[in-house]
């Protein structure tokens, strides 16, 4: 298992970007959501460990406005995110990822979102997370087969047992902080899957770059967004036009 040092030490940024979508409630669950009120596709996103930030939200806007498809953003921590006055305490963080935002915690919300996307005539869904959210995932491609792949992006905590149980393909883009992910990769390739696996590392790119720690302001850190978008656009076409749902 290895652990990215930049997920516990850079803190979030500051933005005044105006969000497009809107808030829902799924019960106690506010979700941010997106795009066409009637697609049939649909892309679920895990954000980092700094929540409902502004970042996030332009992420999925975008992604939204490449796509046509809905995409939907959970409030998991619901406004309870990581205290950045812990920035650099592992132990800390460890302790919170375990008792707040495991794949076991979580999960009871994400069935809970599957269905309000299922209730809404989406056919085709997937996966896509930042840090914490790109972790989980690939975890939950195990368990939940109705989202078709998931796309990381600066992977946190990053695992080869993931790559081993990864139910469906992955995209993985990395930025220059995330460890070497060749063993992962070769993992994955061995799956019935595993053509449909990728990945694209961002070496000129910090971790965080697409979400609450990027800089949609700075030209470069955009536009690498927009391509890290882009390749997850493409990466979830060909996986919606390859299934027969």
């Amino acid at each position: 298992m290895s652990f990215t040092k930049a997920c516990c030490s850079l803190p979030p940024v500051q933005s005044d970007y105006t969000p497009q979508g809107e808030i829902i409630n799924l019960g106690d669950l506010p979700v941010y959501v997106v795009g066409p009120k009637d697609a049939t596709k649909a892309i679920f996103v895990f954000y980092d460990i700094y929540g409902f930030h502004v970042n996030t939200k332009q992420f999925c806007d975008i992604l939204a406005k490449n796509c046509g498809w809905k995409v939907v953003l959970p409030d998991f921590f619901r406004g309870d995110y990581y205290n950045t006055s812990d920035l650099g305490d592992k132990e800390k963080l460890m302790k919170w990822w375990v008792n707040t935002a495991s794949t076991e915690v979580i999960t009871p919300d994400v069935l809970l979102v599957e269905k309000y996307l299922k209730d809404g005539g989406v056919k085709k869904a997937g996966f896509a997370g930042f840090c914490w959210g790109a972790k989980v995932a690939v975890q939950l491609t195990a368990t939940l087969p109705f989202f078709l792949g998931a796309a990381t992006i600066h992977a946190s905590i990053v695992d080869i047992a993931d790559a081993e149980n990864a139910g469906a393909p992955i995209l993985n883009l990395p930025s220059k902080d995330e460890p070497d992910m060749t063993e992962y990769m070769a993992v994955l390739a061995k799956k019935p899957f595993g053509d449909k696996c990728k990945m694209v590392r961002f070496e000129d790119m910090h971790h965080g770059f697409c979400g609450a720690r990027g800089d949609y302001t700075n030209e470069l850190n955009a536009k690498r967004a927009s391509e890290a978008i882009q390749l997850t656009v493409n990466f979830f076409s060909d996986l919606f036009s390859d299934s027969s749902a």
